[in-house]
């Protein structure tokens, strides 16, 4: 977030506003772990599959943006911290695919038995 601020054009503004988002909801699933709120609150939802759509979809803005970032600010020559951005958007989809993966691996295994 801090190698893209400020937002100068659109391409920065849609990559902030997928980072944000981003943070903020990560922070918000830590919280429900850490907290143990899974166990306490006795609502019906599948918490599994939940974070999985949530980091699925976070994947897929995280490299709509990514993409949108590098593809704006390579034409300019005093860019480095917005490209710095873009390919820290690159670590971040990977990483938010692995998760996904991994959350999907675990959903198969609790829906199977």
């Amino acid at each position: 977030m801090a190698c893209a601020s400020p937002a100068y054009i659109g391409a920065t503004h849609w990559f902030l506003f997928v980072a944000v988002i981003s943070f903020i909801s990560t922070l918000i699933w830590c919280a429900v772990y850490f907290l143990s709120l899974r166990e306490v609150l006795k609502v019906p939802i599948n918490w599994i599959l939940t974070e999985l759509l949530n980091t699925s979809i976070k994947a897929v803005l995280y490299m709509i943006a990514f993409i949108a970032q590098l593809s704006a600010w390579t034409a300019y020559r005093t860019s480095s911290s917005n490209i710095a951005a873009g390919i820290f958007g690159i670590f971040n989809t990977i990483a938010y695919a692995a998760g996904a993966y991994f959350l999907y691996i675990e959903w198969k295994n609790t829906n199977t038995q």
